[in-house]
């Protein structure tokens, strides 16, 4: 039996013209092998995240596939940190690819996060995901910033049973600005989103003093004061009123700082 190969595909831009074509016909021609093109490729470009996998799940290295049964896609201990937690601080518990090996190749995660009293989760974002909170008790102080509308900052106060959606990449925060202890948990579309803190990027990795004064148009002194306190852990904050929205000293700053910088530009 004769076995059909598949022939490949390739556009032809410089190939002389058909008998009788005009220059107007041969530029339309290339246009629509232009078109073509650009039709096959913004699809490639446009996709980010986990990769498509060929199988229903990805076993890893270190598993037997024959040893496979219901405690591979089993994953405990998410709640635990909530009874662990420090009243006083902000604690996140996550089960991602790497907690959860059976992840692998699912697009999806999930995090408990617990904010004690006057705690914040300081600005930040997910590079692979968007992420789905839902508050399962307290209250939470939450926003994003829409850097496409020129940085506006959208905020919502959310109670328990509430949602609220982070889109992937978009810098956002949440804050407990209540007396008792708050309870959320965060669903990701990506087994390993990643985080990018803000104050940790900027003040905890080594950025030379120089740039950063220079960028956020401060002194020496302000900068040595946020890398310090940068490498504290946060204190919980006493509740002033139902409206007060209080944050720590390094997250106050670096929000002062760079409002500064955005109505000096």
């Amino acid at each position: 039996m004769r076995t059909l190969q598949p022939r490949p595909i390739a556009f032809q831009l410089d190939r002389p013209p058909h008998a009788g074509e005009n220059d107007m016909a041969v530029l339309a021609r290339r246009v629509q092998l232009l078109f073509m093109a650009c039709a096959v490729m913004v699809p490639l470009c446009a996709r980010a995240g986990d990769p498509d996998i060929l199988t229903d799940f990805v076993v890893p290295a270190a598993v037997d596939p024959a040893q496979i049964n219901g405690t591979f896609f089993t994953h405990t201990g998410l709640l635990a940190g909530v009874a662990a937690a420090d009243p006083a601080k902000f604690a996140v518990t996550k089960a991602t690819a790497a907690e959860f090996p059976a992840l692998l190749g699912q697009s999806v995660s999930f995090a408990s996060l617990v904010y004690g009293a006057g705690t914040v989760n300081p600005p930040h974002l997910h590079p692979r995901a968007s992420e789905l909170l839902l508050v399962v008790k307290g209250t939470l102080f939450v926003g994003l910033v829409d850097a496409a509308r020129n940085g506006t900052v959208c905020t919502q106060t959310l109670a328990a049973g509430d949602m609220f959606v982070f889109p992937k990449g978009m810098v956002h925060f949440q804050l407990n600005n209540g007396t008792a202890a708050a309870h959320a948990l965060s669903a990701f579309g990506s087994a390993g989103p990643g985080t990018v803190s803000l104050p940790a990027a900027l003040f905890d990795t080594g950025i030379d003093d120089d740039v950063l004064e220079k960028s956020f148009h401060t002194d020496a002194g302000t900068i040595d004061v946020l890398k310090h306190d940068n490498q504290l852990a946060p204190a919980p904050a006493p509740a002033q009123s139902a409206g007060a929205a209080l944050l720590s000293r390094p997250a106050a700053m670096l929000l002062c700082l760079v409002a500064g910088f955005l109505f000096a530009s």
